[in-house]
């Protein structure tokens, strides 16, 4: 059974949220004075929080919108 398009609408909007707030985390860490490795690992953990929910949301958009790719998108500079 296929999602309800709103449930997918909520759904993608959650994982904007959660890319927004891994990128400022990772910011955060980059910026913090005191133990640089503890910030470094921490933010890179940020980082690739971040890469899987981008890769979660293109896939949500593809779906959402068959025949169409992220390549397309990114050619048109949406």
């Amino acid at each position: 059974m296929s999602e309800v398009p709103a449930h997918r609408g909520l759904r993608l909007a959650s994982v904007l949220s959660v890319i927004a707030q891994a990128e400022e985390d990772a910011r955060h860490y980059d910026l913090l004075p005191g133990n640089r490795d503890r910030h470094a690992e921490a933010a890179q953990q940020a980082d690739r929080c971040a890469e899987t929910s981008r890769s979660l949301a293109r896939r949500l958009i593809e779906d959402a919108f068959p025949g169409v790719s992220w390549a397309m998108i990114e050619r048109a500079a949406l």
